[in-house]
């Protein structure tokens, strides 16, 4: 979905021109300069590289201390339920079962 060349301003207006603000940037981070341009590269696949190492971003899921103890907590209860439902299945099944003269645990 690119724009063709005769279309720039068009394509400017949707989506604008980033300017980035290198004062927030983390201390030894600069930008590139135009002779480091040849460094970054793209493969058959169209992978990012830089210097021939490709380019990964990570994501990574933080919790606070409260999302942890809550997902600590609903899933302590879903295994309590998941085994509460296991003694029951058994139970029902022994109820069944008993009478028949079919294996199962009988009191």
């Amino acid at each position: 979905m690119g724009y063709r060349e005769d279309e720039r301003d068009k394509a400017l207006e949707q989506v604008p021109l980033f300017v980035a603000d290198p004062v927030q940037w983390p201390d030894g981070v600069r930008t590139v300069g135009i002779d480091e341009l040849n460094n970054l590269g793209i493969d058959r696949e169209g992978v990012l590289h830089w210097n021939g190492r490709v380019i990964t971003i990570e994501k990574r899921l933080r919790l606070t201390f409260w999302q942890t103890a809550v997902t600590a907590i609903v899933t302590a209860t879903a295994a309590l339920v998941a085994l509460s439902t296991i003694v029951q299945g058994l139970a029902a099944y022994s109820t069944w079962a008993c009478p028949m003269g079919l294996p199962a645990i009988c009191l």
